[in-house]
């Protein structure tokens, strides 16, 4: 499906719970809405990519004409093998979109109506999955970059995150293990613009070798001169805002294990924050739940790594 199509979705998708009523009050208006979204009106073959397919069980299953290839509705997406339906998670795309800080899992646990705060937490989970995107610009052209430690009682309990802000523009977080050079850069290549200009503390492991060919000002600051003068003020009100959001919205429990999603999310949010209509930020996270890959439970839990960044060469975006 083309941008331009991705787009005249996100723009007609309602932006107020009254229209988010009228527009979505059946299974039939989340599913038209759902095919829409993932192959332009019309669905298609997941083998050989045939719009010849007729419809199944109530419109969820197509069988293809050609190739005898059954596709389900939410097939290779991060809904599927769901049983619940369709309009349970418009529902809960809208109600964690309305809420400019987000929503813990045992309040959506009391909204839906779940049995277990299981379900919500793997909901909950799963949507902020559907809040990265992989293909966004990096940030520039005037970028911030800082660490701070976030969460837990002392020192010794609490995780690295680094941050990168724009100038009044959007952030990038990551959970990692430690803040040398080879990290930095990482961050850094997967983050932040070639031709971006950097403005860091008197750390000695901005240089050159972390930051590239990219313009840099190494400013150390004590905290009399902070206070006439916050060189970078984005970054440390980022930080601010995290703590606030993770010990307002989730008490605190959020385990090192699961922070990098967390921290997507606190991302996603952010950068939105001037965004007219929460129908347009529920209009993305419903656009990646039908573009990333299944994350079933059993991954979730056993596969998730305590920093997920720091082994890899690149970082979640949002």
């Amino acid at each position: 499906m083309t941008q331009q199509a991705l787009d005249d979705l996100w723009r007609d998708f309602p932006r107020t719970a009254t229209e988010f009523e009228a527009r979505f009050a059946t299974e039939a208006d989340c599913r038209a809405y759902w095919i829409e979204a993932r192959w332009g009106g019309k669905p298609a073959c997941a083998r050989c990519s045939s719009t010849r397919v007729w419809t199944e069980r109530d419109g969820f299953l197509f069988e293809c004409a050609d190739c005898g290839h059954q596709t389900s509705l939410t097939s290779g997406t991060l809904l599927e093998k769901t049983r619940k339906p369709l309009k349970m998670w418009f529902r809960a795309v809208f109600e964690i979109a309305a809420r400019r800080n987000g929503i813990s899992a045992k309040d959506l646990q009391r909204i839906m109506g779940f049995g277990s705060y299981k379900t919500a937490w793997a909901w909950l989970h799963k949507l902020r999955a559907a809040m990265v995107r992989s293909d966004r610009e990096p940030l520039g052209p005037f970028v911030q970059i800082d660490e701070a430690l976030v969460g837990g009682k002392g020192g010794p309990h609490k995780e690295l995150v680094l941050v990168a802000a724009e100038a009044n523009g959007r952030v990038r977080l990551a959970h990692v293990e430690n803040n040398d050079e080879g990290t930095l850069k990482r961050f850094a290549d997967s983050q932040i613009g070639i031709e971006t200009h950097v403005v860091t503390d008197g750390l000695a492991s901005y240089n050159s070798e972390s930051l590239g060919k990219r313009s840099h000002d190494k400013i150390a600051q004590t905290k009399a001169e902070r206070r006439e003068w916050d060189a970078l003020q984005g970054c440390h009100w980022t930080v601010s805002l995290l703590k606030r959001w993770l010990l307002g919205t989730h008490g605190g429990a959020v385990r090192d294990k699961h922070l990098q999603a967390y921290l997507d999310e606190f991302a996603f949010r952010h950068n939105r924050r001037k965004t007219n209509g929460v129908g347009r930020i529920a209009a993305r996270v419903i656009e990646q739940l039908v573009a990333r890959q299944p994350l079933p439970m059993r991954k979730l839990i056993d596969e998730t790594r305590r920093r997920p960044w720091f082994g890899s060469n690149q970082v979640a975006v949002a």
